[in-house]
């Protein structure tokens, strides 16, 4: 599934074009993530800001996965829903929005009364904003505090998205996931993110899907040594679980 994941985030992430100038944020969305602002002029969608373009663009992330994706599993739900809200968190730390410090603010301002994101998800009974809503937990944590979770997933999106490619050079791989491990192993040691349970599971999640991509990995690079391991997640009495 993260691979999955990886590959609609990195589509994405070509379609967005942003610039600093002064202090401001200037951005130029594509026709494709423009579509699902509130805003109508003339049947197109306009994104007014860089936090309405960003609300759009992770509807279209779920809809990009829904072409491949069956969303009546809600243990896959929860997995995308964390994933997705990574990236949210990351796309919205690198450029501050005023008065969106939690991603509450952000849910309840281009979330909530987003009309697409109440639209029922195509051979589903749940909505886009179900999907989100899995994730209820996170909501009332602060933006900067979550997106540090994102360089962990970016190098196992990195290693998804270059393992995937007809030319594999394996020996690459081993940087990338002493990175994750480095960014992982930061994570799980800090007191604030062990002691909740929210966070436990994000780093639940990376680990699982880093065990499935390391599996992935000796399928496609035959006769190279396994990666490195990451330890056990830490739990509120520095016990750990697998």
């Amino acid at each position: 599934m993260a691979s999955g994941v990886c590959n609609a985030i990195k589509a994405i992430e070509k379609l967005i074009t942003v610039k600093e100038e002064d202090s401001r944020v200037s951005f130029t969305p594509n026709h494709a993530l423009k579509a699902y602002c509130n805003v109508k002029e003339g049947g197109i969608g306009v994104c007014f800001s860089y936090a309405e373009m960003v609300s759009s663009s992770v509807l279209f992330l779920l809809k990009l996965l829904e072409i491949n994706y069956h969303y009546e599993d809600d243990l896959k739900n929860d997995k995308l829903a964390e994933y997705a809200i990574l990236w949210l968190s990351y796309k919205l730390n690198k450029y501050p929005q005023n008065k969106i410090i939690t991603l509450n603010d952000f849910y309840t301002k281009h979330i909530k009364k987003n009309e697409y994101y109440n639209v029922k998800i195509t051979k589903s009974s749940k909505t886009y904003k179900d999907i989100i809503d899995r994730k209820h937990d996170l909501m009332n944590i602060g933006i900067k505090e979550i997106s540090q979770f994102y360089d962990a997933f970016k190098s196992l999106c990195d290693m998804y998205n270059e393992l995937d490619k007809e030319n594999q050079e394996c020996e690459n791989y081993f940087r990338k996931a002493n990175e994750l491990v480095e960014n992982f192993e930061k994570l799980n040691g800090n007191s604030d993110i062990n002691e909740n349970s929210s966070y436990r599971k994000i780093l639940y999640t990376l680990s699982t899907d880093y065990a499935d991509f390391k599996n992935y990995f000796v399928e496609k690079c035959r006769g190279y040594t396994d990666l490195p391991t990451l330890s056990k997640i830490k739990t509120l009495q520095f016990s750990s679980i697998t």
